[in-house]
């Protein structure tokens, strides 16, 4: 299993994108991520909790300091945010 989420996590995350770029989304939780990722058939969701299993990748990609920056928890809800949206900004350090 550790394997096969290996391999497609970037799959994953360009298909979240896609969805939330097709329904004008900027930002989804992790139950309609799953119920997407099921729907494609890339992420199988579990019918008595929604969203664990996507939930479960989310957890072991943070401890293994891989965790996308379009994807945060706050107050104990993932929250994925289109990656194509967030902006790269040049810092400048003024002296």
């Amino acid at each position: 299993m550790a394997n096969y989420l290996k391999t497609n996590v970037g799959a994953i995350f360009s298909n979240l994108d896609d969805y939330m770029l097709s329904t004008g989304k900027l930002e989804i939780d992790a139950m309609e991520a799953n119920r997407e990722l099921e729907r494609k058939g890339l992420l199988e969701d579990d019918p008595t909790h929604p969203g664990k299993p996507l939930e479960s990748l989310l957890c072991w990609l943070r401890d293994l300091n891989r965790l996308p920056q379009s994807v945060r928890l706050m107050y104990g809800t993932w929250k994925i945010r289109n990656s194509k949206t967030i902006a790269k900004v040049r810092m400048i350090f003024q002296f």
